[in-house]
Order: structure tokens, then sequence, then C-alpha cells
């Protein structure tokens, strides 16, 4: 009887001692003594036999989230936020039905901790440091998919949050992550501004690992969602340049510039393909004339935007100089000494003439603006002093045939220097 009437008064004392902490608690958080609170929550919890207290676990997850948001509190506790929201789920593991009646009563604190790591995540975005911003955009998200999964609020898809942590893993060089979270923006077929970078990095993303089926999923819900967007004609225009150039390739660049007429880039890459077609690879054969007169067009829009680049005008003059080669070699065919074969050697020559006195102009503008660079910069450059030099080859050439033996001497001497 003595034994039983002793454990008694134990047991007694063990539960007048946890309630007492739960008490002193209480005390604490309702004083808003957030430092206090927090000393009797952590001594509560440390007891082994208080694990499973519910209440001291909500408690602890609401006194870490105050003291998340006070300053100087707050720099003691670096992963303030993560500590509250561990404490959380602990207590809506062991009562789920109490603690939510508790969150109700606070107005659900734990919206703070989802808010404030996304708000430290684009902080960190802000300053260009994306791999603490996609790490706390994950810790955000966790929060997030818990108060989901209690339908407390949010939806399936967080999509601004999803959003920035796929472009701030984009930025880290994170694709997997980056793959993470846009894709589930994508499969929620989500659209508006700023989301269609989503579409074509997952596009872009199953295309490199030539996963084709899935990229033409992705490109077909892009498409559809942004039926302007250029990017997925530009795709197309990949994958048939892949085939050869030709007519399939030209239509696939004219559907390009329908939607982006101002991409300088765009309509350069067009001309130097035609450019290529017809007199590098000589396939054009009927169609030569046409899609000379089509480089040209495209190679003078691109200089009515952007005239401070070397590369359209000295293609321009380039098309200009080898129409006049190519007429140069047709004069060459014509025999005979009959008024007509004479005739058609005179109108030719005079056709070729035409054509190198119209790249005289192009090729000259294309000098002055590699002249008017810092030079030492251009030597540096291969391709440009290649370009460079090409340019004064050409300009010799055209005044030379041309019978300009000033200008010939002029741009030979230049020609000369360079190759020093």
């Amino acid at each position: 009887m003595k034994q039983i009437f002793l454990l008694a008064i134990v047991i007694a004392g063990t539960l007048s001692v946890s309630a007492q902490d739960i008490k002193k608690v209480r005390n604490f958080v309702d004083k808003k003594d957030w430092v206090k609170a927090r000393e009797a929550v952590d001594l509560m919890l440390a007891n082994e036999k208080e694990q499973k207290n519910w209440e001291g676990w909500f408690y602890k997850g609401y006194i870490y989230n105050q003291i998340g948001k006070d300053a100087a509190l707050k720099s003691t506790v670096p992963d303030v936020w993560n500590v509250a929201f561990d404490a959380y789920v602990k207590a809506m593991e062991l009562d789920a039905k109490q603690t939510e009646g508790y969150f109700a009563l606070r107005s659900y604190p734990i919206f703070d901790n989802y808010l404030e790591l996304q708000r430290e995540g684009n902080d960190f975005y802000n300053k260009q440091d994306y791999n603490n911003a996609l790490d706390k955009y994950k810790q955000a998200d966790k929060v997030g998919r818990f108060i989901f999964k209690y339908k407390w609020a949010l939806s399936e898809v967080d999509t601004v949050l999803y959003y920035y942590a796929g472009a701030a893993a984009m930025q880290a060089e994170k694709m997997d992550d980056a793959i993470s979270f846009f894709q589930k923006i994508c499969d929620a077929n989500i659209g508006g501004e700023g989301y269609d970078v989503c579409y074509r990095y997952v596009t872009y993303y199953y295309d490199d690992k030539k996963d084709f089926a899935t990229a033409e999923k992705y490109a077909a819900m892009g498409r559809k969602l942004y039926p302007n967007d250029a990017y997925y004609d530009k795709l197309d225009l990949d994958k048939e340049r892949k085939k050869g150039v030709g007519p399939e390739l030209f239509n696939k660049y004219e559907a390009v510039l329908a939607k982006t007429p101002k991409d300088y880039d765009m309509r350069f890459d067009y001309a130097a393909e035609m450019f290529n077609y017809i007199f590098m690879d000589q396939k054009a054969g009927d169609q030569r004339f046409a899609i000379f007169d089509k480089i040209i067009s495209e190679l003078k829009m691109c200089i009515e935007m952007d005239g401070s680049k070397t590369d359209a005008h000295v293609l321009l003059g380039k098309t200009y100089f080898n129409e006049a080669a190519a007429i140069q070699d047709e004069i060459k065919t014509v025999k005979g000494t009959a008024p007509a074969e004479t005739q058609k050697r005179t109108d030719l020559k005079a056709k070729m003439e035409g054509r190198l006195k119209e790249a005289i102009t192009p090729l000259e503008n294309g000098i002055k603006l590699f002249e008017g660079m810092n030079q030492g910069e251009l030597m540096k450059d291969r391709r440009m002093k290649n370009e460079y030099k090409n340019s004064l080859y050409l300009l010799t050439e055209a005044y030379k045939v041309l019978g300009n033996t000033e200008k010939e001497k002029f741009y030979q001497k230049k020609y000369d220097v360079l190759n020093q």
C-alpha cells in the first residue's frame, strides 16, 4: 500500500510539473515576453515526457514566429521560420483537430512562415544571389504545400512562387530545379503575361535531352497559349535547317519574321542563308534572280533597323559583287561574233558593271565602320578582321574592273598594310 501511495505521489507530481510548464509558457505568451516564452517552451520540450504534448509544439511554433517578426530577436535564431514550421508540423501530427483549433484562434500564424520565407527569397533574388533565393523559395513551397494539404488556403500550383523559384534556378544554372517548378506551371496550363518563359524553357529542356515527343507536347501548349510567340517557329526553323538549306527553310524564316519583323539578327541570318544558297551551294537554279532580289531587300531592311553594324553592309556589298562575278561567268559562255551575241555580251557587261557600282557604297560604308572601331580590339577579333580585309579586297577588285586606278591603288594599299 505504501509503495502504491508513493507511486501515486510521483505521478501526480509529474502531471503537476507538466501543467505548470505549459501554464508558464501560456503566461509568457500572453505577456508577449518572447525571450522568456522561448526559454520556457524549449525547456519544456527538452523533457522527453513532453515530446508528445501537441500544445507545447504549437506554442513553440507560435513563439518562434513572433521572434521572426522582431529584427533584434530574429538574429539569435537564423533559421527561425523553419524552426517554427517544424514545430507546427509536429503539433499537427500529434493532434490535428486541437492544433487546427489553435491555428484558427490565432488567425493561422503559419502564413507568416510562408510569406516571410518568400520575402527573404525575393530579397536574395533582387541581390542576384540566386542560390540562396532558390533555397528560400523551396522552403516557402514546403510551407505552402502544408497549408494547401489542410485546405486552409492557397492553390495546388502557386504560380508566382513557382515562377520566381524556376527563374532563380535558371539563373543559378540548376536546370532540374528550374524544370521542376516551371513544369508544374505548364502542367496546370497557366497562361498570361510572363509565364511564356516556362513553356519555352521546358520545351528547350526536353528538346536538348532529345525527348522530342515531350518537347513537342509542351511546345504545342505554348503555341496555343501564346500564338504570337515566335520562339516555337524558331524551333521549327532550327529543325528545318538540319535538313538542309532551301525553300522550306526560307518559308520558316518568313513565318518567324512575320511575328518579329524588327528582329535584326533573324533577318540578317535569313539573308545570309539565301546568300550561301545561291552563291556557295549554287542550288537556286531558276530561282536565283528572285532570291537575289530578296537578299538585297532583307539586307536593306537590316541597315534601316541598325546601320551601325558592319555585317549587313558587308554582306550587301558581297551580294552585289558576287552577282557581278556570276554575270561575268555568263559573259564567257556567250560565243560567236554575230550581232546578237555581241549585243548580249555588251548588255551583260553593262549589267555586271552596274552590280559592281552597287557593291561599292555598302562596302565603303562597312570600311568606315571598321575604321571607326578601336583598332587594337578589331585586330584581335579574327572574324571582324577578316571581314575588314575581305571588304578591302572586294573594293580593290571592283575599282580595278571599273577602271578606277586611283581608287584601286588606295584600297590595295590599305589591304597590303593589313597583311603585313
